[in-house]
């Protein structure tokens, strides 16, 4: 996981966590397993999904995908045939049983079953016709809401001891965000609560410097391998709160130090390469210039030779 994805699950799990101390009651969303959504085929999910979505609401509570979920298992307890005399009619009885569960360990806080009975031509046909029997008005269901909200206070309350045991024992592991997750959900009605505030403040600000340390630690890598984007990105995703942000300022300071020299070094280059091609233009140029004159001499001393030479044999 990235660090600016890391940081964006964090900020969700606070923000949940402010929401479940504002609010008196506990938003529920709704999560069907995978081996439940195979035995009920797509459509059969989806119109499951959609009536507990309703008892959720019907109940005063919002269908929001959280720490907090309703759970269906649906557990089939006869399936036979009836001969009509013109086609076999399938009759399935079933137990369903939807428990409120913490999503991030699957503790059950409480649970409620209600048998049902379907007929169909098909199996999707039977499982069709047995969430249709599914009452959303079932004062089960609505007593089961209810009361969901006191079960996870208490169950926090009698867990908080282990609770802080696992929250130390993470943040002595470096496991910060494990930390951060643990202590959000525990809601405010718990007696230990004020501690439990100072402590998420207290990892917050761990889990915030860790990132920045681990951050400036991967861009300085990055820059070495020449990629300065990515090292960039890695600066600019560190959260300006965290108690340890100098280092990422300071790491800025040395990359433009260091592309400020880079850049110097580089015109410097250019300069030396400029200055030798007019060092090599003036030795071409003096060159040339003593080649002519060498020439000429050469051809004077060519003619007084030859002058000397006439006049030597023939008295000129």
């Amino acid at each position: 996981m990235n660090l600016l994805r890391k940081l964006g699950t964090l900020a969700a799990l606070l923000l949940l966590n402010a929401s479940l101390s504002a609010q008196t009651v506990i938003d529920l969303g709704v999560r069907i397993d995978p081996a439940t959504a195979a035995q009920l085929g797509e459509n059969n999910t989806a119109a499951l999904r959609n009536k507990l979505s309703r008892i959720i609401t019907r109940n005063g509570m919002a269908d929001v995908s959280g720490f907090f979920a309703v759970v269906p298992t649906l557990t089939v307890t006869d399936d036979g045939t009836v001969d009509t005399g013109m086609t076999d009619i399938r009759v399935v009885r079933a137990d369903l049983t939807l428990a409120v569960v913490n999503t991030m360990d699957n503790t059950v806080f409480v649970s409620q079953t209600v048998a049902l009975q379907a007929n169909g031509k098909s199996d999707e046909a039977c499982m069709r016709s047995l969430i249709n029997r599914l009452n959303i008005n079932d004062v089960r269901f609505a007593k089961m809401i209810r009361d969901v909200q006191q079960s996870i206070a208490d169950y926090y309350a009698r867990q908080m001891p282990k609770i802080l045991a696992k929250v130390n024992s993470l943040i002595a592991r470096e496991a910060f965000e494990d930390a951060m997750t643990a202590l959000a959900m525990i809601p405010e009605s718990v007696d230990e609560y004020e501690a439990v505030a100072q402590l998420k403040v207290e990892v917050y600000d761990k889990l915030l410097a860790n990132e920045v340390t681990r951050a400036v630690t991967e861009a300085d890598i990055l820059v070495r391998q020449g990629d300065i984007d990515g090292a960039l990105a890695l600066c600019r995703a560190c959260n300006p709160l965290s108690p340890n942000y100098d280092k990422v300022l300071a790491f800025l300071r040395r990359l433009d130090a260091a592309a400020a020299a880079a850049e110097a070094e580089a015109l410097e280059r250019e300069q030396r390469k400029i200055d030798l091609e007019m060092q090599r233009e003036r030795i071409r140029q003096e060159a040339d210039t003593q080649g002519e004159a060498l020439k000429a001499e050469r051809a004077e001393a060519g003619r007084e030779k030859g002058k000397s030479l006439g006049q030597w044999l023939f008295g000129l």
